[in-house]
């Protein structure tokens, strides 16, 4: 596809708003086309020299963004599943104590079959979430190959978020379900939460296929027709990643907290790794005094 037509489709009002309002105290990427020395696309994470992490602050900086790294055809906009209290320097975005709340994220990528299986496999998603009592605070969004179903991440409580981290939150919650759900030959679902991890922002065009990420409510998941991804028309419910009930999520977040565990790899950079079962009974004695 030109990339002036990727440029004329991230200039759209509707384009930058949902782009904007979304990253905002995100840490943001932008995948391009032009490729490095070793043929793999460029991501860009940082600004220039000032190492200061990439950041969406008003609309304008979508289109911003855009031509100052037109040099490498920027293609697609992501965004960090975690939303930060600060995000001006690089280490913020390795502290996690600076992590205000995450969001639980299934990444559903195709194998061998049709983008009808992915669906059918967000449904399924879908349906133990609500078992658990996590309904009103869901949605999906096609990617482009796969789609992502997410967790609000305020549908868990400023109380809840004290007394587990929300790293732990949202890792320990990808992973209870991934390991309820059925095999597929078709489809793979991974739990790719850790503490950089970002995703496919809304209406960004994917890095490599010509379509649009189009967020999608749980009552319409399976009316969703790849159609809906055309960049030249594509349909798309804002209303559905705004979408929570605060504290919807918390009784979840303890059950897959004590099935699972904290996430570990991710701990500071600056810090020496405790050995991991005692990172794990740390982490159980913390919440246990904080109940």
């Amino acid at each position: 596809m030109n990339w002036e037509l990727i440029r004329g489709h991230y200039s759209r009002p509707e384009v930058r708003r949902e782009i904007y309002e979304y990253c905002r105290g995100r840490w943001v990427a932008i995948h391009c086309e032009v490729v490095d020395d070793r043929g793999l696309p460029i991501m860009i994470r940082y600004e220039g020299k000032s190492r200061r992490p990439l950041r969406i602050t008003s609309e304008d900086d979508v289109i911003k963004i855009i031509d100052r790294y037109a040099e490498f055809k920027p293609r697609a906009f992501y965004a960090t599943a975690h939303i930060y209290s600060n995000i001006n320097y690089p280490e913020d975005v390795f502290t996690r104590e600076n992590i205000l709340a995450s969001s639980p994220t299934w990444d559903i990528d195709l194998k061998d079959g049709s983008w009808k299986d992915v669906i059918q496999k967000a449904s399924e998603i879908i349906d133990l979430l609500e078992r658990e009592g996590v309904i009103n605070s869901v949605f999906v969004k096609w990617s482009g190959r796969g789609a992502h179903v997410h967790i609000n991440p305020h549908a868990f409580s400023e109380d809840i978020r004290k007394k587990i981290d929300p790293l732990d939150i949202a890792y320990s919650i990808t992973q209870y379900i991934v390991n309820r759900l059925r095999p597929s030959l078709s489809v793979a679902v991974e739990n790719k939460i850790d503490i950089q991890r970002v995703f496919t922002a809304p209406l960004s065009f994917h890095r490599t296929v010509n379509r649009v990420a189009v967020c999608i409510p749980p009552d319409l998941v399976n009316e969703f027709d790849i159609s809906w991804t055309d960049s030249r028309d594509f349909k798309h419910f804002p209303d559905s990643w705004r979408k929570f009930v605060p504290g919807e999520g918390d009784e979840l977040a303890e059950k897959a907290f004590f099935a699972i565990g904290p996430y570990i790899a991710g701990r500071s950079r600056r810090r020496k790794h405790k050995p991991l079962d005692q990172e794990i009974l740390e982490a159980f004695r913390r919440f246990g005094e904080e109940l």
